[in-house]
C-alpha cells in the first residue's frame, strides 16, 4: 500500500515538475510519509522516477492486452487496442508529461524499456494482423511489423501533440477518425 501511495504521489509531482526539479522531500510530504520511508522502497530519486514510468507502461500493456482478449475478430482486436491506448492516455495525461520528461533525462533508458515493452507485445499484435491478412481483411503485401510500427508511431505522435497543444480535443473522440485513416486512408476509392 505504501509503495503504491508513494508511486501515486510521485506520478503527480514528476508530471508537474519533471525529474530535475522534483525533490523527494516534496513527494514524502505530500504522501504524509518521512523521506526515509520513501528511500526504504526506492533507493534514490532516479529509481523512483523509473518505477513510475515502468508502472505506467505495465498498466498500459495490461489494459491493451485485456481489451484485445475480449474481442473475437482480428480487426476488432486491433481497433480495441487503439481505443484502449487513446483512452488510457486521456485518463492518464500526467504519464504523457512523464514520458516526455524521461525522454530528455534518460534517453538510453527509455529506448531500452520502451522497446522492451513494445517487443514483448508486438508479436501478439503481429499475429492478429496476420490473421486479418489470412481472412482477406488486410492486403497480403503489407508488412505486419512495419504496419504496426507506423500505427504505434502515429498514435504516439498524436498523443504527444495532444498534450503539447493543451488538449483542445478528446483523444477518445478522435478514435473513429484515427481508425478510419489507418484502415482506409484519406483518398476516395472511386469504383470500390
Amino acid at each position: 500500500m505504501r509503495q503504491k501511495q508513494i508511486l501515486d504521489v510521485a506520478t503527480e509531482v514528476f508530471s508537474k515538475e519533471g525529474f530535475a526539479r522534483t525533490q523527494v522531500d516534496e513527494i514524502a510530504n505530500l504522501a504524509g510519509l518521512g523521506k526515509g520511508t520513501v528511500y526504504r522502497y526506492f533507493k534514490d530519486k532516479k529509481n523512483l522516477f523509473l518505477s513510475v514510468v515502468d508502472r505506467g507502461l505495465e498498466h498500459l500493456a495490461h489494459l491493451v492486452l485485456e481489451a484485445m482478449a475480449k474481442e473475437k475478430e482480428p480487426l476488432d482486436k486491433i481497433t480495441k487496442a487503439i481505443e484502449t491506448y487513446l483512452t488510457f492516455f486521456e485518463e492518464h495525461s500526467n504519464l504523457i508529461r512523464i514520458f516526455i520528461h524521461e525522454q530528455s533525462e534518460f534517453q538510453k533508458r527509455i529506448q531500452k524499456r520502451y522497446y522492451q515493452h513494445y517487443y514483448e507485445h508486438v508479436n501478439k499484435v503481429e499475429e492478429i494482423f496476420k490473421d486479418a491478412q489470412a481472412l482477406g481483411l488486410i492486403k497480403k503485401k503489407i508488412n505486419p511489423k512495419l504496419a504496426i510500427a507506423i500505427l504505434t508511431d502515429m498514435l504516439n505522435s498524436f498523443i504527444y501533440t495532444w498534450q503539447l497543444t493543451g488538449q483542445t480535443y478528446s483523444l477518445r473522440e478522435s478514435f473513429s477518425l484515427i481508425t478510419e485513416i489507418y484502415f482506409r486512408g484519406v483518398l476516395e476509392q472511386k469504383g470500390k
